[in-house]
């Protein structure tokens, strides 16, 4: 499928997400924010509810979402839809299309969506020039694959009020690191319906809807337009029996591999 690019307009005075993400780890210094930015040159934008990648479609791009949620998704026969994860402000969907340019999976856009594109030449030459962005985008890698693992618990082994909880803990996460959560009020942007929600837990909707609504009566959330609010979130995270390690590797780990990697390097 082929879109259209446009001359990506960063706003005067702000990072964007991904690199955001990666200053959350540790500081970036101006070389390696400028290195980034260069993937950042090109975007295209999709409406809300488009599938922008189909099963079977072949690719040599990858994609950062700037704005906007995406969904990424398997279609079956019946009609029916599991949800896999979602792609929020600083994640990159089909970072791997440098080995694997065939998608197996599709992705569509939950609401109006800004996407920088980047070819894969691009970040092999920044890996080669920057290693600890390597080592960054490792980390990137591997925490997705922790919530991917963390998403086959949830719809094996836990119950609907769990797994609920469990999700919305873990959006509350990730949008906080790319500073879009308000953090004072424990709350995150919700632009996915209950629909969504089901398809991505393994619920019907109506069954989603009663989970919701047993969550609020037990103070623990709040839901209002397009909003959550986490009002209790130790006791959430308690009925979630949620852990953000699977989300946040400490960054002392990540230094001390690098520096590791740094002293190999220099005594080659």
């Amino acid at each position: 499928m082929k879109f259209k690019l446009i001359a990506y307009k960063s706003p005067k005075g702000t990072l964007p997400p991904l690199i955001k993400k990666f200053d959350y780890l540790y500081p970036l210094n101006n070389v390696e924010i400028a290195s980034l930015m260069k993937l950042h040159q090109y975007c295209l934008h999709f409406d809300s509810k488009k599938t922008f990648l189909e099963a079977g479609d072949m690719h040599e791009k990858s994609y950062i979402v700037m704005r906007g949620w995406a969904f990424r998704y398997e279609l079956l026969s019946n009609g029916n839809q599991q949800i896999i994860n979602y792609y929020l402000p600083g994640d990159i969907i089909s970072p791997f299309a440098a080995v694997m340019p065939k998608t197996n999976y599709s992705v569509a856009s939950v609401n109006k969506m800004e996407l920088c594109v980047f070819e894969n030449d691009e970040l092999i030459e920044l890996f080669i020039k920057h290693p600890r962005i390597g080592l960054y985008y490792g980390w990137m890698l591997g925490r997705e694959d922790s919530s991917l693992a963390e998403q086959i618990v949830r719809l094996g082994r836990r119950s609907a009020y769990q797994r609920t909880a469990h999700l919305l803990l873990e959006l509350f996460h990730r949008l906080k690191i790319v500073g879009l959560a308000y953090d004072k009020e424990n709350a995150f942007p919700l632009p996915v319906t209950q629909q969504l929600l089901a398809d991505t837990l393994g619920m019907s909707a109506v069954h989603m809807n009663r989970t919701l609504k047993k969550l609020q009566h037990a103070n623990l959330i709040t839901v209002s337009f397009e909003k959550i609010y986490l009002d209790d979130i130790d006791s959430l995270k308690q009925v979630a029996e949620f852990e953000n390690t699977f989300l946040e590797q400490a960054k002392s780990h990540l230094l001390t591999g690098f520096n590791g990697f740094r002293n190999i390097a220099s005594s080659a």
